[in-house]
């Protein structure tokens, strides 16, 4: 071949290069693998369904289960906002699903509460769990019982046996709040029980400051004072608080005493550690104890809120305590044209109802809320999430969630688990296994249902999530779009290009060959 003609066939191929369709490039982990099998599972309403239901459309898959308390809301809640944020035109060539990991417990009546919960429509699938399980192993998904479990029985830390108070303020703004009393709430409570009359002020710096009990006040001179002590556990001992009464935390708030600095503190006894108490010795050394029993509303609200520092007013009354103020907005300033109104968590439905009665009349409240009366029950959100913010536990990347042999961390998007435990987090190598519990992940499938992309996590953005969609669509020629790289413009100038190509080889072949 002469020098003249590889030159041509050099320009001829890049051109040809320039006008043949690529791939796009996707924001999430791009897979390599084959499709997963078809199946037929019973959606939330009763309805038999196969994933060849869906053929011919990209298909979204989710892994979820009903009583996920953090990372499965939110997904769907994502998924619910690329569902809304897809076009029209790509709207008819993509189809969202998703698939219980838990069908023990998510029978179609449950998938059917959970999906009314969070406004979606999309098919949830579930069946029994020799069902489930070579569907599961299809899609490559570790579904971990244990974890699952975990999510059941901790949340962060926090057992979820204990309560929570979700407080939203006048801005719509929602924070869910631990059941963690202070040292000043287990005051007020064995207070109210014994019927002890507390002095009390307030100093803008040093917050609450005890000076009287059962009208023994502190004199002026401070010849005496009212001074706080914590049982050590460790020591078994009575100790003076380094900290002020708003400042000892659950669980050293859980057994206190006020002792006159003049008596003997010695005559304090051991607490029952099981139980919550304070113990008084007046000046006379003389004794008081009183054990917290009761358990309502009105513990729960001022244990959240003494424990979270923010501010509040709950004065008592003839129909009990009734809250007045939160963070410093207050109804009064409005006039009174609003009210904090109570709701309670109705297990059985899944929802935020308003109370009927009053904070004190409600006996071991499991999920309370707070919220202004014009709030949408539907807004508040459901209890059982907690963010913390500690770089030390799980090597920095993530948090821990759990106690016991159950303990194990929730790590970010992006780490994983080593082999060899649970509570820590180490880069994720993308593999083709998925683990639901921990890091949900959520697969895109082209029309030959192979899983194309991952998008692992609870943090993606809806934005690139429909972006990839979108570029998934136009691989599979679903969608015609003019751009760089698909026939179109392009393709026209870069045939024309070659078309040029060949005729000037040929007058130049002819030319030479005369």
């Amino acid at each position: 071949m002469s020098r003249k003609s590889i030159i041509t066939a050099l320009v001829i191929s890049m051109f040809l290069v320039s006008v043949i369709p690529t791939a796009n490039a996707y924001k999430g982990y791009q897979l390599s693998r084959g499709p997963v099998d078809d199946f037929t599972l019973t959606n939330q309403n009763n309805e038999l369904m196969n994933l060849s239901d869906f053929r011919g459309d990209v298909v979204v898959v989710a892994f979820i289960f009903t009583k996920c308390p953090d990372v499965c809301p939110i997904i769907t809640q994502l998924l619910r906002s690329v569902d809304e944020g897809l076009t029209t035109e790509y709207q008819e060539h993509v189809s969202i699903i998703s698939i219980s990991v838990d069908p023990e417990y998510d029978s179609p009546e449950m998938l059917k509460q959970y999906t009314e919960l969070h406004g979606v429509d999309w098919p949830h699938l579930t069946g029994d769990k020799a069902e489930m399980e070579p569907i599961w192993s299809s899609f490559g998904l570790v579904v971990q019982k244990n974890v699952i479990d975990a999510h059941l029985n901790d949340i962060n830390g926090h057992q979820a046996e204990d309560s929570t108070l979700t407080f939203v303020n006048k801005s719509g703004v929602a924070t869910e709040l631990m059941n963690t009393p202070t040292a000043w709430s287990t005051t007020k409570f064995a207070a109210a029980e014994a019927d002890w009359e507390l002095n009390y002020s307030i100093h803008p710096d040093f917050g609450t400051m005890l000076t009287g009990i059962e009208g023994v006040d502190a004199p002026d001179d401070y010849s005496w004072w009212w001074k706080l002590m914590t049982y050590n556990k460790t020591s078994e001992s009575w100790e003076d608080s380094m900290v002020g009464v708003d400042s000892v935390e659950y669980p050293l708030s859980k057994n206190v005493a006020w002792v006159a600095s003049s008596a003997d503190h010695s005559l304090l006894n051991t607490p029952d550690m099981d139980n919550s108490s304070v113990s008084v010795v007046f000046p006379d050394n003389t004794t008081a104890h009183q054990q917290i029993t009761d358990n309502t509303g009105w513990h729960l609200t001022s244990s959240a809120f003494d424990g979270a520092g923010i501010s509040f007013s709950a004065p008592d009354s003839q129909w009990g305590h009734y809250l007045e103020s939160v963070g410093g907005e207050n109804p009064a300033d409005d006039n009174n044209s609003w009210w904090w109104e109570l709701h309670e968590w109705n297990e059985t439905a899944m929802n935020w109802e308003a109370s009927s009665v009053g904070m004190d009349s409600i006996e071991n409240p499991s999920y309370l809320a707070w919220a202004p009366n014009s709030t949408d029950d539907s807004t508040i959100p459901m209890p059982g999430v907690f963010a913390e913010d500690d770089d030390v536990v799980c090597d920095g990347h993530g948090w821990e969630m759990g106690s016991g042999a159950g303990k194990h961390c929730m790590c970010d998007e992006g780490y994983e688990w080593p082999e060899d435990t649970m509570l820590s987090c180490v880069l994720a190598d993308v593999t083709e296994e998925y683990y639901v519990g921990h890091s949900t992940t959520t697969l895109i499938l082209d029309t030959q249902r192979k899983p194309v992309i991952a998008w692992t996590g609870d943090s993606w953005q809806p934005e690139e999530f429909i972006e990839d969609i979108e570029a998934l669509v136009q691989d599979e020629g679903l969608v015609e779009v003019e751009s760089s790289g698909i026939p179109g413009f392009t393709a026209a100038v870069g045939i024309a290009a070659i078309s040029l190509a060949a005729i000037r080889i040929s007058n130049n072949r002819d030319d030479n060959d005369q």
